[in-house]
């Protein structure tokens, strides 16, 4: 019989980067906010003991840098109507838009911040043992420990649902974070969280174009097809919003959508002359 292969050796922990790895890494963001004197500002100032001052002061200028932890680098991403867009940061994580969603990228030089301005996106965040990831929406600031989710902004309210690893959730008026486990959604506001509460698998399914619906208020429904739809839709009665609408949708197809609506709910759907559409109670 043949010699078994030695056992491979034990997974070594990520290394936490030095200081001085972390500023050699940074360096020119670095120069670029805090620039050095010219040699012939230096000699103006006194020569040789000015230029011993500086490094004390660009230590703590530093110092000040890594604890403030900047922003050195802001993008801007946005998709159109019914338009998804994934994109994959520097760092590996990836992220995918929905439709009509606006977010920023900041890169610090400590941690990796998402600000969601509007809409929706899927987040599959490359774990890092020294810069944290965190995504806040308004009011709402979810913080990642290696994982994949979702946040869903709707204006200071945001629904964030955990498919992977782990989050933490606070809100501005609250020092406290709520962890989600997979599988579980929330929402949260200003000075409100939610309990957690099991998220069905059809939650997930906007990331490939399809939207099932189980019960959800017609308002609700409105709000999710109109990011994938050009015209307005307007729902005259509020009263409606309650109706519960269950079913299967193409979000490349909601107009189809929104003209099915008759064919489930009491409601008739009229086109106005300047092309948006309304539901209104059926007579």
């Amino acid at each position: 019989m043949g010699r078994r292969p030695p056992p491979a050796p034990p997974a070594q922990p990520p290394r936490v980067p030095s200081t001085e790895q972390l500023l050699n890494q940074h360096r020119d963001a670095l120069k670029v906010r805090f620039p050095l004197p010219e040699a012939e500002q230096l000699r103006r100032r006194g020569g040789r003991r000015a230029a011993k001052m500086v490094l004390p002061v660009l230590a703590l200028a530093v110092a000040s840098v890594l604890l403030a932890d900047p922003a050195w680098q802001t993008r801007d991403y946005r998709t159109s109507v019914a338009d998804r867009r994934q994109l994959t940061l520097p760092d590996g994580s990836r992220l995918l838009l929905d439709a009509e969603t606006h977010l920023q990228v900041r890169r610090h030089l400590r941690s990796r911040q998402v600000v969601l301005l509007q809409g929706r996106a899927r987040f599959n965040v490359q774990h890092s043992a020294w810069r944290r990831f965190q995504v806040d929406a308004g009011p709402v600031h979810v913080r990642n420990y290696g994982t994949v989710f979702d946040v869903d902004r709707q204006g200071d309210l945001s629904e964030v649902t955990l498919w992977r690893g782990e989050v933490g959730v606070r809100v501005d008026g609250s020092d406290a974070e709520q962890r989600l486990k997979p599988g579980q959604r929330l929402l949260a506001q200003a000075g409100s969280l939610s309990p957690p509460e099991a998220a069905g698998p059809d939650r997930a399914d906007w990331t490939r174009g399809r939207l099932q619906f189980d019960r959800l208020p017609l308002s609700e429904v409105l709000r999710i097809l109109q990011r994938y739809h050009d015209r307005p839709i307007v729902l005259d009665d509020p009263a409606l919003g309650t109706l519960l609408v269950s079913g299967v949708f193409d979000a490349d197809r909601a107009e189809t959508a929104v003209a099915l609506l008759p064919d489930i709910l009491p409601v008739q759907l009229q086109t106005a002359a300047d092309g948006s559409l309304h539901l209104r109670a059926r007579d």
